[in-house]
């Protein structure tokens, strides 16, 4: 490889760590597409993704009878655990996060915590369901996997922010978590966990 390509390379990878740093999804596909293939090889781009525990629901698992989209038999947030939510949005609106793809568990107490955060829309995913009590920790972290995947190709870019259960945060990335603690994570380009970059409890 000429000395030119390897003097680019190190430019695009110094600009590569000085971005990751402050935001999601650093460089965008089409301009890395655009660079001489050589130097592509020497850069590995990597994203930024929040992944949350839902915030403060009383309890501990859910009740034996418990159905997806009736909320009576799960374990719910509790007036606490909704303005913790709240005051979570506040911070992730502060970190510069805005309209990203918001995706949640389909458990009550996560799609609440998603829509009180203010940040959009949310989209419920099974690739961030529970396993407490039932499911298989590997085969809903392989869901996730594939989930962000495809979030971290979709053009434009978007940000990414994810709510779920300790469980899934606890199998993803190795960390256990408080109610409502938000980590923020780098992940690889085929969605696989690469670090804890800061943690935040509101």
């Amino acid at each position: 490889m000429s000395r030119n390509v390897w003097v680019l390379a190190g430019v695009w990878a110094s600009l590569l760590r000085l971005a990751v740093g402050g935001g999601v999804l650093v460089l965008g596909a089409s301009w890395f597409a655009a660079q001489p293939a050589q130097a592509q090889a020497q850069v590995e781009i990597t994203a930024t993704v929040y992944m949350m525990r839902h915030a403060l629901a009383p309890g501990f698992g859910d009740p034996s009878n418990i159905r997806l989209g009736d909320c009576a038999t799960q374990r719910n947030l509790n007036d606490q655990g909704r303005a913790q939510a709240v005051k979570a949005g506040e911070w992730l609106r502060a970190q510069g996060l805005d309209a990203p793809m918001l995706l949640a568990s389909p458990w009550c107490r996560t799609l609440e915590t998603a829509e009180l955060l203010g940040l959009g829309d949310v989209r419920a995913t099974a690739a961030l369901s529970s396993f407490f009590q039932q499911g298989s920790s590997s085969d809903t972290t392989r869901k996730l996997q594939l989930e962000l995947k495809a979030a971290l190709q979709e053009q434009p870019p978007r940000d990414v922010a994810l709510v779920t259960h300790q469980v899934n945060i606890q199998a993803f990335t190795g960390s256990g978590v408080a109610s409502g603690e938000i980590l923020v994570l780098t992940v690889s380009p085929n969605g696989e966990f690469v670090a804890v970059r800061q943690r935040h409890v509101p």
